[in-house]
């Protein structure tokens, strides 16, 4: 079917999967500017190379992030003159329950709770060059669906599962291919309030399991604070930890430490003391989730893409240099907390005396949970220099500034951990060396990276991180 304007010209073309003429040569004729508009069912989804195609309208619904990509990228493709692309995508006016949740992260690589804060303040994560521009009626029916999502997640997770046992057969279900087929993040499986976890879905969705433990739903909700982990070594210890047959005394120093340091970073509480071999004795009698952390940590293995490397000057501690960490895990790979005590933490700096290490716990967005008289400036100056203000308490004469303004030839030596907010996990910047210090209570010190950053991390620490 074609539309023709005012000089004779078809100005729309209809392409139905019969027009094999039609349909071969439109975007030839569009390309040519004979034709300025083409609406098809699901024909030209790829392999059609159009760069100066400048507006897309979505009619057609997707549950497919890749197809949703396809469909995106027909206009997404560089050409002379052509600035921008619009998309107006009618499909989430039409269906309240459109998951624009796993759309948009599939497009930004943002799981469903930064989204929430992207889609408020803005995409600042996207890599140089692209922005996304929402209107504010579009913001607020995105938000209006992903927090619905977030509500709803658990009874659509059970029934997606189910739905994929329908497909592939019972004896097929593993968590690495249940994430990866229905487009999910381990974030969406995994929470530290309500229902939580691989087994607990399973179990739900009517899959065989073992009979529950005492100690089920609680390994359940704690798995939720594994998911940063990024340090190859640590989520390979977690492979072998769900091997029936591991042997605790086969366990070596170093892995005694990382076990003690997976023990205490799932359980949480202070008062919760106890050796990693106890720990691991625990979740031995839950057979389910053994299995189940070792599918978890080859899921962490797979999105993860950094190679170990030893942080300068604590090589002796089990920590990988710009890996991710919580707080929990820094503090007992140090040697702070241990199997016998467990002391609370709460200050931005921990001085070691007996090895002469500070180290230094940054986080650069205090507008959460920090009183209004706390209000450092933190941030990457370059890969190279980094801005920090001590504690109000640090000046000159006290013994935290003597530290500073003496190092290095007092022997003391500074370990730099930095994340962008509380709800995010610390990554291990390594060592860093006075460069110069001014002011008091508190001070401004420039340190200089031992390490320079990744482009990755001093983009994110930057102090054009925001803009």
């Amino acid at each position: 079917a074609r539309k023709f304007n005012d000089a004779g010209l078809p100005s729309l073309c209809v392409v139905g999967s019969t027009d094999s003429d039609i349909r071969r040569q439109a975007p030839q004729r569009l390309a040519r500017g004979e034709l300025c508009a083409l609406v098809t069912c699901d024909l030209y989804n790829e392999g059609v190379d159009l760069p100066a195609l400048d507006t897309l309208l979505l009619l057609r619904p997707t549950k497919s992030p890749v197809l949703f990509q396809q469909q995106f990228g027909r206009g997404l493709r560089l050409h002379e003159g052509k600035q921008s692309c619009l998309v107006l995508d009618f499909v989430g006016r039409y269906r309240t329950d459109f998951r624009f949740d796993r759309l948009l992260s599939a497009l930004t690589g943002l799981s469903r709770g930064q989204m929430i804060d992207a889609v408020e303040k803005g995409f600042s994560q996207l890599p140089p060059g692209c922005h996304i521009q929402l209107q504010q009626c579009t913001k607020e029916q995105i938000l209006r669906s992903l927090r619905t999502a977030i509500n709803q997640s658990w009874r659509r997770l059970r029934s997606e599962l189910q739905g994929y046992v329908a497909l592939r057969g019972r004896a097929q279900v593993r968590l690495a291919d249940f994430l990866r087929e229905q487009a999910l993040q381990p974030e969406e499986l995994y929470r530290a309030q309500g229902r939580s976890g691989w087994t607990a879905l399973k179990r739900e969705a009517g899959l065989p399991c073992a009979a529950p433990t005492p100690e089920d739903d609680y390994f359940s909700r704690r798995f939720s604070d594994l998911l940063h982990t990024d340090d190859p070594e640590q989520s390979e210890l977690m492979l072998r930890l769900s091997e029936p047959t591991v042997a605790y005394q086969t366990l070596g120093e170093r892995e005694r430490r990382r076990l003690q340091v997976l023990a205490y970073q799932i359980d949480g509480p202070h008062h919760q003391t106890g050796t990693g071999e106890q720990f691991l004795s625990r979740l031995a009698h839950t057979p389910d989730l053994r299995s189940e952390l070792g599918e978890l940590a080859g899921v962490l293995q797979a999105r993860g893409n950094l190679r170990f490397r030893p942080v300068p000057g604590l090589e002796d501690v089990p920590l990988c240099l710009h890996a991710s960490y919580g707080i929990r895990e820094i503090l007992t790979a140090a040697g702070w907390l241990t199997a016998q005590k467990r002391t609370p933490f709460q200050a931005g700096v921990l001085a070691l005396h007996d090895r002469k290490v500070e180290l230094l716990f940054v986080t650069l967005d205090k507008s959460e949970g920090f009183h209004d008289a706390i209000a450092y400036h933190d941030y990457a100056i370059s890969a190279g220099r980094f801005h920090w203000q001590s504690q109000n308490s640090a000046g000159p004469q006290t013994p935290a500034g003597q530290r500073y303004l003496n190092s290095p030839a007092n022997g003391w030596s500074f370990q730099i951990f930095i994340r962008r907010n509380q709800r995010e996990s610390y990554r291990a910047c390594g060592p860093v060396v006075l460069e110069k210090a001014q002011g008091e209570k508190p001070m401004s010190i420039e340190w200089r990276m031992g390490v320079p950053l990744p482009v990755r991390l001093f983009q994110e620490f930057s102090v054009l991180r925001g803009q």
